[in-house]
């Protein structure tokens, strides 16, 4: 025995998969398809074609999604998270006319932003990674320059064979831990600086959409990595729904 819910899930999933287009072609992606995660559970969000007959005669064509795990396990794992393609479509169309704008206003402030929040997430900032590297590179100059002067008191005896081998495994395991270390702040800097070059990318991208009016699937995939969308609550009567959108190259904006 399952739910009334769990149930008409599973047949809005086997009516998509079973519709065609006219003329037999096959039936084209639905306009977020493979763009939609459930905030909550993280699996995919599906679409579900449907038709409504109004008592008037006229018939209304729409698509909604909602989270694929809850279609295949009901309550006890996830839930609906069912979202209007209309109402979706309206969301990101207004936020990225609103971005475009911001950027043709003054992209300067724009990009400054986005910079400020790719430092703040990273553990240290670029001019103490610098610093820290200038140090590494001394030390490692040192440490060649120690392991040279033993292998000169090893020839010359002034060190026993077995001090000899202690003091080179010692000066070589911190010479991997420092160069270790230098590798993985210059590859923090590359994506430093990659992270910058793909905030100039993206608002030269999102500026060109300032005055969008419609929605197709060619401009989301060039623009949107994801969206998020949480599941619909009641707070003091009013309806609410949380969706993050995740742009391509900067993410969360």
């Amino acid at each position: 025995i399952i739910g009334p819910e769990l149930w008409e899930a599973v047949q809005k999933i086997n009516q998509a998969a079973k519709q065609i287009s006219a003329n037999n072609t096959p039936p084209q992606a639905s306009l977020f398809t493979g763009k939609l995660v459930c905030a909550d559970c993280g699996h995919p969000l599906v679409a579900a074609r449907e038709t409504q007959r109004r008592k008037n005669g006229t018939v209304k064509h729409y698509t909604s999604y909602f989270c694929s795990r809850f279609a295949t396990t009901g309550h006890s794992i996830c839930s609906w998270h069912r979202i209007f393609e209309i109402s979706l479509k309206n969301l990101v169309l207004s936020e990225i006319r609103a971005h475009g704008k911001a950027v043709a206003a003054d992209e300067a402030a724009v990009l400054d932003k986005l910079k400020q929040h790719i430092q703040s997430a990273s553990a240290a900032q670029p001019e103490d990674c610098r610093q820290e590297i200038s140090r590494l590179r001394r030390r490692l100059e040192e440490l060649e320059g120690i392991t040279a002067k033993l292998y000169e008191d090893k020839v010359s005896g002034a060190i026993s064979g077995d001090s000899f081998s202690v003091l080179i495994q010692k000066n070589e395991q911190e010479r991997i831990q420092k160069s270790e270390r230098v590798d993985s702040l210059l590859a923090g800097e590359r994506k430093a600086q990659q992270d910058i070059a793909n905030i100039h990318q993206w608002a030269g991208t999102i500026r060109q959409y300032l005055d969008l009016q419609e929605l197709n699937r060619e401009i989301i995939e060039e623009l949107i990595d994801r969206i998020e969308v949480g599941e619909r609550t009641v707070i003091d009567g009013q309806r609410h729904q949380d969706i993050k959108i995740y742009y391509r190259f900067v993410g969360l904006v």
